[in-house]
């Protein structure tokens, strides 16, 4: 029997072991954005990062915002298994409006603008403000 090998013998001498690190495949987007364009400290983004974010005058919301237009809890933003971020009114004295129209709940796009009392944010949809 003959030990010939061959140039496409998966034995050969000439090729060596290498270290591979796979990184798995993300369906993450980048961070959604809510900017606030009106409101007290604006111009101000916020990272929606988290799952659920409650958006009021009460110290312990997610992004308190201190205006006696708010709620202490005025405004649920959730995001939904496909990425999508749902807006949901916690039945708050003044309401909410997206783009000029008043919701109890709806889900957000890119673009849409947020009305809460005389505050005015500008959804951004998996992207951060430059």
């Amino acid at each position: 029997m003959s030990s010939h090998k061959t140039k496409n013998d998966w034995n050969d001498e000439s090729t060596s072991e290498i270290s591979v690190t796979l990184l798995p495949l993300s369906t993450e987007q980048a961070v959604s954005v809510l900017e606030m364009v009106q409101g007290p400290g604006a111009p101000r983004s916020y990272e929606l990062y988290r799952v659920e974010m409650v958006i009021g005058r009460a110290i312990d919301a997610d992004i308190p915002i201190n205006s006696t237009d708010l709620s202490r809890r005025h405004v649920l933003i959730k995001r939904q298994p496909s990425g999508q971020h749902q807006i949901q009114d916690l039945d708050s004295r003044n309401g909410v409006f997206i783009n000029g129209v008043k919701i109890h709940a709806a889900i957000l796009h890119d673009g849409d603008s947020v009305q809460v009392g005389s505050l005015l944010f500008v959804y951004h949809e998996g992207r951060a403000i430059s």
